[in-house]
């Protein structure tokens, strides 16, 4: 029941009383007139049309910022016209109201409307409740439609350079099927494409297969980065937080679509890698979701680096960390060719700061990151 139905209610109610009680049979004519609106309501009500309502998430994953659109489709399959009503999408912990307009029986509306993608995260779009009221606006009712999809909203990223060192150069050494095609280090036997060089046909194999086989050869020369990203809350405000997840986001974007192995790490234990087959869409599918935490911190990190190998890139992301926390990576340095440090939500003149063994970025965003990372790597 609606405010304007509650306040029919208590004046039918009130009337009804008052002219019985004080013998005034216009109160009491108000009353019951008011009573029997609100059974015409009721009865009204009671029929409701069936509908059927079905809806399309495009795309399913987008940049935080950008457009994502779900098509709504409603159809009426009961035997009467179905009045206007308005359905409210859920999306994560809102709603969106869209309209619906008057439906013949077995006629189908369909309506295009925006999804909001201002925050990274993973979102719920649906149930969908279709609701609809009776004329004089006294009882509105609600159908629920169960169906629900997901909406990945990803941090938004800045064009950067991967790492140009920190390269495994043992021609024979570990190969990946991510790695670039064309070197010398054998990676595996795989069936010929046309294009492929003649040289490199494996005859025994293609005479016991009875198909062309090809040596698979691979570039072992390759940057190795490992990103680390601090998400100590106490390191950050609500807008360097994610300008840290951007950063980093954007260093796995620059590295995948070099097909240079990357991994990621974070303070609280999440571990990614490509070289373990996550791919830049599960990156970014974490990334998405990581929060700040109050029991992460640098100061963690030596221990939970003792499995991990050096001889690669490092770049540890962090907020407004301080000496005691900075001194963490410290004895790790000697195990990477390049260590860079990026603090986020810090304002300083210059921003790229040479230190023993390692770079020091300060930057106010993300993309004052972005900006001092490349004239980094550039030089």
């Amino acid at each position: 029941m609606t405010r304007y139905g509650r306040a029919a209610l208590i004046l039918a109610v009130t009337s009804i009383v008052a002219g019985l009680v004080l013998g005034y049979r216009e109160l009491l004519s108000v009353g019951i007139a008011t009573a029997v609106v609100l059974l015409v309501a009721v009865g009204w009500m009671a029929s409701r049309p069936r509908l059927v309502a079905s809806r399309t998430v495009q795309p399913d994953r987008v940049v935080e910022g950008d457009a994502a659109t779900a098509v709504l489709t409603v159809t009426n399959t009961s035997r009467r016209r179905s009045p206007a009503m308005v359905a409210l999408e859920h999306f994560g912990e809102s709603a969106v109201s869209v309209s619906v307009p008057r439906l013949d029986p077995g006629a189908s509306h369909t309506r295009p409307y925006r999804l909001p993608t201002d925050h990274r995260g993973k979102f719920r779009v649906g149930p969908l409740t279709v609701s609809r009221a009776d004329p004089f606006q006294l009882i509105r009712t609600g159908q629920d439609q169960r169906a629900s999809q997901t909406l990945w909203v990803h941090p938004r990223t800045h064009p950067m350079s991967p790492f140009p060192n920190g390269a495994t150069r043992s021609l024979e050494g570990a190969t990946s099927g991510e790695a670039p095609q064309g070197g010398v280090a054998f990676h595996t036997l795989r069936e010929y494409v046309v294009g492929d060089d003649l040289r490199l046909i494996h005859w025994k194999s293609s005479a016991k297969t009875d198909r062309l086989m090809v040596r698979h050869n691979v570039d072992t020369f390759q940057p190795r980065t490992l990103v680390i990203l601090d998400v100590d809350r106490r390191l950050y405000d609500a807008d360097s937080f994610e300008d840290a997840v951007r950063v980093v986001a954007s260093l796995v974007v620059a590295n995948c679509a070099n097909n240079f192995p990357i991994r990621l790490r974070t303070t609280a234990g999440l571990v990614l890698g490509s070289e373990t087959g996550d791919r830049v869409e599960r990156f970014l599918d974490h990334l998405a979701l990581v929060k700040p935490s109050r029991s992460a911190s640098l100061r963690n990190l030596p221990a939970q680096m003792t499995t991990e190998r050096g001889g690669f890139s490092l770049a540890v992301v962090t907020g407004r960390a301080g000496v005691a926390e900075l001194a963490a990576v410290g004895p790790m340095r000697t195990r990477f060719s390049n260590v860079t440090i990026g603090r986020l939500g810090v304002r300083s003149s210059g921003g790229v700061f040479e230190l023993p063994g390692a770079v020091l970025i300060n930057a106010g965003s993300s993309s004052e990151f972005a900006q001092a990372w490349n004239r980094r790597i550039r030089r």
